[in-house]
Order: structure tokens, then C-alpha cells, then sequence
């Protein structure tokens, strides 16, 4: 054959298959016919020659090992026979055990032993309802075997333990629904927020804050300064994001500062419909559209500095709404959109495109909220936005650098 074949085309059933198919002809055939066929059947299917000739010889022989009995060899058969020792404590003993493991309140195997022999009067109505020879197995069961059998349901209970919300905290907290990454449901109008902290090196006294907020499903953020945590400010920010994002919101997630759970808040979603969650505690993961934001428009722009001065303030959300507008309307971004695992390997697959043309795809969004956004397109002059957007970081390192000439002098 002059074709090649790539291994693990065929399954070992289709090999089998292919072999049986053969048998007849390779026992008919001359001794010239027979090596051709070997040397074809072992360029196909990837096996020694000599293998494959013990099998063609073999296959459907018939062999007499008792008189009146006659067996066919026949590989296509799965051996009845399994190798190991066969199950002793079968399902149904472990659907008895964990009853009255649930029962006796999780006691450890070594407690869990005695308390079943200890207790079997008592336990009559679980007892009484399992076949004797399961009755008999769970009585004679061995702490280690206790261990083995229950071993899953442990790790799944600990698990639900682990993720159980802190009992001390407040009551307020514990009626927010925490939400993982691995769980969100990307859906039109599904908005993180987080805060960024302009406070430099110490985080005393007032500074100001930087409110992020993305829409998932398109990667429209919008970005606002806020003067502190005050909720007047969070509010005010917050009202305003909802006016202009082009989707409508449905779903609000957030970290777990206080700025955000609160009763205000809360109180601010349940009235417009907004459901509310939260990320896991010490999880940045959870809130991870609107994390990358924090770095990629806020800290490139803005650096690490204190800011806590007006003059500062009119700057920063002058400089934070533009590079909102440059975000939106004109900066490519990439949204992960099939993840495959192949092996070891996770290949992943990306969506590149503006988030303005993410939302003109979107059916929920209006015509005439479309036709806003193309003629916001049209208006604006890219190259004369960008060196606005250099000025206004020019002009906050001087204020900046003002401030902190002057604080320079008092000391003196």
C-alpha cells in the first residue's frame, strides 16, 4: 500500500472487526496471499505481524475441551470473568450506612461501629427494611471500611461547609447570594463594580475613589470618580452608570467592600429589579472583568498616587470619563468565547471587537439608542480625544506635584 494510516484511527472493537472479517479468506488463501494480507493488515491496523497471524488462525477455531462441549474462539467476546476481589459492601449497604450515619449526628467510623451494634433496637426502622444478607453486612462493617465507604460523601460535606457564609457576620451580608466566577451566566445587562483606591502609600484620612463598572456580555465600562465611600456619592455614581450604559441592567455584582453592601444598596437594587451578589471573600476572581479594567484603564492612567485634593477630584473624573468614551466606542478587547480541552492542553478560543459594535448586535438595545451610538462614533475625533486624554493626565501630575510642593512649604 502506497497510502499511510495514523495510529488510533481504529478503536481495538473495529481492529477486531476487521480481523474477523479476514479470518475466512486468510485460512483459504496460498502462502503468497497470506503475506500480502499481513503486511496490508499490519500497515492498517498498527499491530506485529506474527500477533495478527495467531489471531487469523485462531479466530472462530473451534476446541473441545470436554466431551459434548464445543467452544468457538471468538475475541470480539468480552471474558466473562473479571479480575479482583468482588464487591462486599455493595451499593445498597452504603445507602444504609449513610442513613444512620445522618442519624447518629456524623460520628466518626470508630463511634459509628459501636453506635450501630449499640443501637439496634432503636434503629429497627432502617434496620427492618434492608434484605438479611445486607442487615448482616452493615452489623459485621469495619471502621476502616466505614472510612473507605463514605469517604466522598465526607469531602462533599466538607465542601458545602467551607463555602458557607461566616455565621457572625451581619445579617445584611448573609442576605446577599455570593456568586463564583464558574457560576456567572453571562447575559445581556449582568454589570460588575469595583472601587479603586487613590490613597498612595497609606490608606489614613480621606482620599478619592474610582468606581468601575462593566457590562460582561459587550465590555462597556463606564468609570467615575467618587470624592470618598460616602453613599451619597456611591449612589449618585451608581444612578448614572444605569442612565447611560446602553443595556439595560439586570444583574449588579461587587466585591465585598463596604461601600457596596449595604442597605442603601441593596435597597437602590431591589427597587429598579436589579438582582445583587456578591463575590466569595478573598476570591478577586470573582469580580474579574471589572479587576482587569481597574489595571488596564485606571492604574496605566492614573498611576498609584494620592488623591484627595478638588482640584484633584474635577481632574480625574474629567480624565476617567474620556477614557470611558475611548474604551467604548473605539478600543478592540477580547472576550473568551469556546474553551475546549484537548488532553493536557486547553485550547481557548477568543472573540476580538469593540464594544460598541458588541452592543450594536444586541437585540435588547433600541434603534434609537444604536443610532445615539453610531452618531457618538461619528462625532468624536479619535486622535484629538487621545491628546485630550494625555493632557488631563499631565495636568493631575501637576496638581499632583502642587499639592504636594505646597505641603512641602507648611512643613518648613
Amino acid at each position: 500500500m502506497v497510502a499511510r494510516i495514523p495510529k488510533g484511527v481504529y478503536t481495538m472493537k473495529d481492529k477486531i472487526a476487521i480481523l474477523k472479517e479476514n479470518a475466512p479468506l486468510y485460512k483459504k488463501a496460498s502462502k503468497k496471499l497470506k503475506s500480502r494480507l499481513l503486511d496490508e493488515l499490519s500497515h492498517i491496523l498498527h499491530m506485529n505481524r506474527k500477533y495478527i497471524a495467531t489471531v487469523l488462525r485462531n479466530m472462530t477455531k473451534a476446541v473441545y475441551p470436554v466431551p459434548g462441549t464445543k467452544l468457538i474462539a471468538d475475541p470480539s467476546v468480552r471474558a466473562v470473568h473479571r479480575r479482583g476481589r468482588k464487591k462486599i459492601y455493595t451499593e445498597d449497604v452504603k445507602k444504609a450506612l449513610l442513613k444512620v450515619w445522618e442519624i447518629s449526628d456524623f460520628l466518626n467510623s470508630k463511634l459509628l461501629v459501636h453506635y450501630l451494634r449499640a443501637n439496634q433496637d432503636k434503629l429497627k426502622k432502617v434496620l427492618d427494611g434492608l434484605s438479611p444478607e445486607t442487615r448482616r453486612k452493615l452489623l459485621q462493617i469495619s471502621p476502616a471500611t466505614v472510612d473507605r465507604l463514605l469517604k466522598d460523601d465526607r469531602q462533599k460535606i466538607k465542601f458545602e461547609l467551607s463555602v458557607k457564609g461566616n455565621p457572625y457576620s451581619s445579617s445584611l451580608k448573609r442576605s446577599i447570594k455570593t456568586e463564583a466566577w464558574y457560576e456567572k451566566e453571562i447575559e445581556p445587562g449582568y454589570v460588575e463594580v469595583d472601587l479603586v483606591h487613590h490613597s498612595g502609600a497609606s490608606g489614613k484620612g480621606e482620599f478619592l475613589y474610582t468606581l468601575t463598572a462593566t457590562e460582561l456580555s459587550t465590555g462597556w465600562t463606564e468609570l467615575r470618580a467618587l470624592r470618598n465611600k460616602a453613599m451619597v456619592w456611591t449612589r449618585r455614581a451608581l444612578e448614572e452608570i444605569l442612565r447611560v450604559m446602553p443595556v439595560k441592567v439586570v444583574h449588579i455584582h461587587s466585591d465585598n467592600g463596604s461601600e457596596f453592601l449595604n442597605a442603601h444598596v441593596q435597597k437602590f437594587c431591589r427597587e429598579r429589579g436589579i438582582k445583587f451578589t456578591r463575590s466569595r471573600p478573598y476570591q478577586k476572581n470573582d469580580c474579574a472583568y471589572a479587576e482587569s479594567r481597574n489595571w488596564s484603564l485606571v492604574r496605566r492612567h492614573t498611576g498609584y498616587r494620592r488623591y484627595d485634593t478638588d482640584e484633584e477630584f474635577e481632574v480625574l473624573d474629567k480624565l476617567l470619563r474620556l477614557l470611558s468614551l475611548r474604551h467604548n466606542v473605539f478600543i478592540p478587547t477580547m472576550r473568551l468565547v469556546e474553551r475546549e480541552r484537548v488532553g493536557s492542553r486547553v485550547r481557548r478560543r477568543h472573540e476580538v471587537e469593540i464594544p460598541l459594535n458588541r452592543v450594536l448586535r444586541l437585540d435588547g438595545v433600541s434603534d434609537k439608542t444604536k443610532a445615539a451610538l453610531v452618531g457618538l462614533r461619528q462625532r468624536v475625533d479619535l486622535i484629538e480625544l487621545t491628546h485630550e486624554i494625555w493632557s488631563l493626565e499631565a495636568t493631575l501630575e501637576e496638581a499632583y506635584e502642587k499639592k504636594f510642593r505646597r505641603r512641602n512649604s507648611y512643613e518648613k
